[in-house]
């Protein structure tokens, strides 16, 4: 079967191999003058195809096409995470426009490419949505605001498969900006004598699902939290309120100003995840997987309780669910004041599986001390 390019894809995330920072905006700007740059048919020639499996990000394979046609992808995949392997592919040749095509084992797909034309004094380039895991996405028919080196600016629009492009404009840095869900991105580019090309790649960001961190000092203290965020990122919702920290009276049973079991939060953070090392949970027995590999990992009673009551209704219907570890201080930073004696944090990555694969097994911690202060802490990020 003949597979179609991907057309759609919305922007969300951080920039790979650009700058790129959060929060960037302007009002008011002085209009920039720009004439549109139009792909040109013409036919490619050394044609990189880079594949790349879909969920599972890895590049399976690069080969190189002397020129545009068909081209079946039937690529190595040992462990799909899907029935049938799946794949995106990026198509790159010199002078022209990169595409991305999405195929199943036994795909066909037609690569044509169109070309960046050379004009005077102009930038180029197609915007793509990436995911570490699943298939990239065009950014398409979105909008994109270009504010020159001298403050103007101009807003554009992607076309169907992410591209954009200015000519006539002077020669110097230019920063691109993209915004969804709130959220600014920012990318610098050059621009010379005659037209420079960039494509712009950028991530969605995660969200730490349901961090619940218990608290158990020896007599009722008054505790002090504080989250960190050294990569970036905030907290979205709470309970009780974070607002700049939490102030509260715990008890020695973890029962907080007589109200909660738990603080719990939800945070918005850049994507760094890991799926070399983890735990494979059959999801035709998942509650009491869920709950052996929490007692593995140090978790006890009420904790384990609020995990599979909170998660286990949600994470219904897959086959089966790999269960990767995160370094959870390398994303949100705890400080507790009076210092607990013994921390235990973990959180974990989820993603659903059609089939079981063979993954290599963390080292588990180990076995938590709980004489004394002791601060334990899950959390979840939910894969596709």
């Amino acid at each position: 079967m003949r597979n179609r390019k991907l057309w759609t894809g919305w922007a969300l995330g951080l920039a790979l191999g650009l700058v790129a920072v959060a929060g960037a905006g302007g009002c008011g700007a002085r209009s920039l003058h720009y004439e549109p740059v139009v792909p040109e048919e013409e036919v490619a020639t050394q044609i990189t195809l880079e594949i790349y499996g879909d969920s599972d990000g890895t590049l399976r394979q690069t080969r190189t096409l002397d020129t545009e046609g068909p081209v079946v992808v039937e690529v190595d995949a040992d462990q799909p995470f899907t029935e049938a392997p799946s794949y995106y592919v990026y198509a790159r040749a010199d002078g022209f426009y990169t595409e991305l095509y999405y195929a199943v084992w036994g795909d066909t797909i037609d690569v044509d490419l169109d070309a960046v034309p050379e004009l005077d004094d102009a930038l180029a380039g197609v915007i793509f949505e990436g995911d570490d895991l699943a298939a990239h996405h065009y950014y398409a028919n979105g909008a994109v605001v270009v504010e020159g080196p001298d403050g103007q600016e101009a807003t554009l629009t992607t076309d169907g498969q992410g591209r954009f492009g200015l000519a006539g404009v002077a020669a110097g840095s230019y920063w691109l900006r993209v915004a969804c869900d709130g959220e600014t991105y920012r990318f610098e580019m050059t621009n010379g004598p005659t037209t420079d090309y960039a494509d712009l790649v950028y991530y969605p960001n995660i969200f730490a699902r349901a961090p619940n961190l218990y608290l158990y000092p020896e007599t009722t203290t008054e505790v002090s939290v504080r989250l960190g965020f050294p990569q970036g990122g905030e907290v979205v919702v709470s309970e009780p309120p974070y607002a700049d920290g939490w102030q509260v009276r715990v008890d020695p049973d973890g029962m907080i100003d007589d109200q909660w079991e738990y603080l719990f939060y939800e945070a918005r953070l850049p994507r760094r995840v890991q799926t070399d090392r983890g735990w494979v949970l059959d999801g035709a027995d998942l509650e009491a997987e869920l709950r052996g590999l929490l007692t593995r990992l140090g978790f006890q009673g009420r904790e384990i309780d609020d995990f599979v009551d909170y998660w286990t209704p949600e994470l219904a219907g897959a086959a089966w669910w790999a269960a990767y570890p995160m370094e959870a201080d390398a994303l949100v930073t705890l400080q507790i004041d009076p210092a607990p004696v013994a921390v235990r944090r973990v959180w974990l990555y989820l993603q659903p599986l059609v089939a079981p694969v063979s993954l290599p097994e963390p080292l588990l911690p180990a076995p938590l001390d709980r004489q004394g202060f002791v601060a334990v802490e899950w959390g979840l990020v939910l894969g596709r």
